[in-house]
Order: structure tokens, then C-alpha cells, then sequence
């Protein structure tokens, strides 16, 4: 675990991206995964991955920094960014020393690594990155979310990750 700093810092490049899934029938959740490379080596088990849904354009986006563990398990989120969440903000626990702690963030917020890490015991704080900060900086397209999170993800091809195939209804606000 030791790496998990080095990992987040590091510049990274995504070598390819394959495109979004299909929607799920039953959620119409779309996502993908993509293995990322630092210094040209592909470093296993370190993902992008990112959600949305079909029929909510422009809104539940996530970007997830992701490591695997043993294989069988589940990965572990290093950072994790939410745009416009169908579910509103995120309501930080009160306990810790962190300055977000007990505070409850918009429904655009970023579980930044440093909030989340515990470098004393060389550890995350938790499963599910559970400390979430504002975000200061102005996201109003889907292209200012790739650039924020190629910034601070450290991905510097980040425009390889193409637009979701929303649908626009008149059912569904986008």
C-alpha cells in the first residue's frame, strides 16, 4: 500500500479507450474501464473508470481511480469525482480531524486521495473513499469534467475518453 501515493501522483496515460458499455436493461447505467500506464508500462490493476446513465444527460457523472487487489476481489477507489449527482451532495462522517469532516458537499465533489489516505498507518481511510471536498472550479460540460479530472488524476491524454451516447427526451431534463 505503500505505492498508493506514488500511483496517485504519477503521470498517467490511458493507451486505449474502448468506448462506453452498452446501457444496462434494467438501469441503463454506462460505464467503462481502461487500464492506465505510467512511464509506458501498464501497471497492473491501476483502472479509469466511468458512470453515467443513458437518460440523464449531463448529470451522475463519476471518475474513478481505481487499484485491484487479489484477483477475486474488489478494486480499491483511490479518487473519486461526482458531477451532478442524482442523489445530491455527499454527507462527510463526523468523526477525523479532517476539516471536511461532518460537513455535507454539493452534489458536485471530489473524494480527493489526500482526504482519504492515512499516511501514519499507511493506509485508506476506508472501503469508499468517505471524505468528500468541494470543488471551487466552475463544471458546467462534460469536456470541463475530463479536463478537471485529467488535472487531478494526473491522466495527461484524458480527451481519449469520448462523450457518452446520452438520450435527449422530453421526459428526462438534460
Amino acid at each position: 500500500m505503500q505505492e498508493f501515493p506514488v500511483l496517485v501522483s504519477s503521470a498517467k496515460t490511458i493507451s486505449v479507450f474502448p468506448g462506453w458499455s452498452a446501457p444496462e436493461k434494467e438501469t441503463g447505467y454506462m460505464w467503462f474501464d481502461v487500464p492506465l500506464e505510467i512511464d509506458g508500462i501498464t501497471v497492473a490493476g491501476l483502472n479509469l473508470h466511468g458512470g453515467c446513465y443513458e437518460r440523464h444527460p449531463q448529470k451522475h457523472v463519476t471518475f474513478e481511480l481505481r487499484i485491484g487487489r487479489s484477483p477475486g476481489r474488489k478494486c480499491l477507489p483511490l479518487i473519486r469525482m461526482c458531477w451532478r449527482s442524482l442523489q445530491g451532495g455527499h454527507s462527510n462522517p463526523r468523526l477525523g480531524t479532517s476539516e471536511w469532516a461532518g460537513i455535507r458537499v454539493s452534489d458536485t465533489h471530489l473524494h480527493s486521495f489526500e482526504l482519504n489516505w492515512l499516511p501514519e498507518e499507511v493506509r485508506m481511510r476506508g472501503q469508499n473513499l468517505r471524505i468528500a471536498r468541494e470543488i471551487d472550479e466552475q463544471l458546467d460540460t462534460f469536456s470541463a469534467v475530463k479536463r478537471f479530472v485529467g488535472i487531478n488524476f494526473n491522466i495527461n491524454n484524458i480527451d481519449l475518453v469520448t462523450n457518452p451516447n446520452w438520450v435527449y427526451d422530453l421526459f428526462h431534463d438534460g
